[in-house]
């Protein structure tokens, strides 16, 4: 009994997070890269989370444990953009600030045709209106930048500022995901890579 409820919730997942829907181009935003770097043992070599850790941190951990295992065969594009690099440049622990930037360093493509246009495309997108539900300008230059990027997700843990304010942004070329709402899109088709 408990195997056709499994087999029925699995249909139900694969429904409603179709194959076709799974993030291929997703864009980082500072906070994901934060807990990357900050969390690497848990999230690349599946050590346990501390259990000083808040639920919902521990639980962004574990999604990005699942996405990268998965990722590993899957052959996904993961970019960000030097503004990125100018937000890392603001960590007062140089070590962590090192660590961020090295990091970031790795996720942007500086020979990329793209990069151009999506410096720019952050910049005017930080300073119109289009996204004035976000209230932060660098959050709407990133989200320009991921956009001029071509990416098809843009994902964060910023749920005060970002996620919470996305129902109110005009209809873009890409979804803002958590780094959970990406393992949903994943996760029913994750056996095809394993």
């Amino acid at each position: 009994m408990d195997f056709i409820h499994i087999s029925g919730s699995h249909s139900a997942d694969c429904e409603k997070y179709s194959f076709e829907k799974i993030p291929k181009d997703i864009f980082l935003d500072t906070n994901v890269i934060n807990i990357i770097v900050k969390y690497p043992y848990q999230i690349f070599e599946h050590e346990y989370i501390p259990i000083d850790i808040p639920v919902s941190r521990a639980k962004e951990i574990e999604a990005l444990m699942h996405i990268f295992y998965v990722g590993q065969r899957a052959g996904w594009h993961i970019s960000t953009s030097e503004k990125i690099l100018e937000e890392t440049n603001q960590t007062p622990d140089f070590d962590l600030k090192h660590d961020l930037s090295e990091y970031a360093h790795g996720l942007i493509d500086f020979y990329s045709v793209d990069r151009s246009h999506s410096r720019s495309l952050g910049r005017r997108i930080s300073d119109s209106s289009i996204c004035s539900a976000l209230p932060d300008p660098s959050d709407r230059e990133l989200l320009g930048n991921a956009i001029g990027l071509g990416c098809d997700v843009f994902c964060t843990c910023d749920h005060k500022t970002i996620i919470s304010k996305r129902g109110f942004l005009p209809k873009l070329p890409l979804r803002i995901l958590s780094p959970i709402e990406w393992w949903y899109h994943i996760k029913p088709w994750a056996g095809l890579w394993c």
